[in-house]
């Protein structure tokens, strides 16, 4: 994951009669996550320097190591999100919240765990909510404050295999296997509720994922 899909150059000159304002340093990274190795950061601000030259990708010691797993916190790590300053981990644990404002030595906000939160296969967050798509279906999670999140639990929309949620404005979109695109209204977000169910008339069988996009003045949504 990236943490824009802009070019923001946190280690750029900045001039103080433009009146800029500093760059969080998180922008500077991409993030990977390993089923065993838990967070992965490699610098990338390389790539937005204008020297081309020196475009290569090399890992960034966390904290000393390789990677950030502390006692194997983030074993199972298989998905995570951005959102300003904070990481949303979705792992064996459950779901695990980092805040990267120092993205070299991260700091462990809050954790919501797997009897909660049951093998967390992706999350969305928007404003202040996260949305998880994990092995119960869709879960909603308060994170006004990351460090206090708070999971709603009588908005968990059931779904049997739910394997990745895109959220753009007032709907979710949720690919869900044999169901093919499951689309929740969540204008409301503490009350979800079906909009439609669409499976092209049975060739989407088998939906993995799911990206909405602008192309050509129109809205798509692309499935895997």
């Amino acid at each position: 994951a990236a943490p824009s899909t802009l070019a923001v150059d946190p280690v750029r000159i900045r001039r103080p009669e433009n009146e800029e304002q500093p760059i969080a340093p998180i922008y500077g990274y991409i993030l990977f996550t390993d089923r065993e190795e838990g967070l992965i950061l490699v610098g990338a601000a390389t790539l937005l320097d204008g020297d081309p030259t020196n475009n290569f990708l090399e890992r960034t010691p966390i904290e000393g190591q390789p990677s950030f797993n502390p006692e194997g916190l983030l074993d199972g790590a298989i998905s995570l999100t951005i959102a300003g300053n904070f990481v949303y981990v979705g792992c064996d644990r459950g779901l695990v919240i980092l805040d990267l404002a120092a993205p070299e030595n991260p700091k462990i906000a809050a954790i919501i765990e797997s009897d909660l939160v049951s093998e967390p296969r992706s999350i969305a967050v928007q404003f202040r909510y996260a949305f998880v798509a994990d092995s119960e279906g869709i879960k909603v999670v308060d994170v006004t404050d990351p460090y206090e999140p708070r999971l709603i639990s009588e908005a968990t929309y059931e779904i049997e295999d739910a394997r990745n949620i895109y959220v753009a404005r007032t709907y979710a979109y949720v690919a869900a296997g044999a169901e093919g695109l499951v689309i929740l209204d969540v204008e409301q977000p503490e009350r979800p509720r079906l909009f439609m169910k669409y499976d092209a008339d049975g060739e989407i069988d088998d939906a993995y994922d799911v990206k909405v996009a602008m192309t050509n003045a129109s809205l798509f949504a692309y499935v895997a």
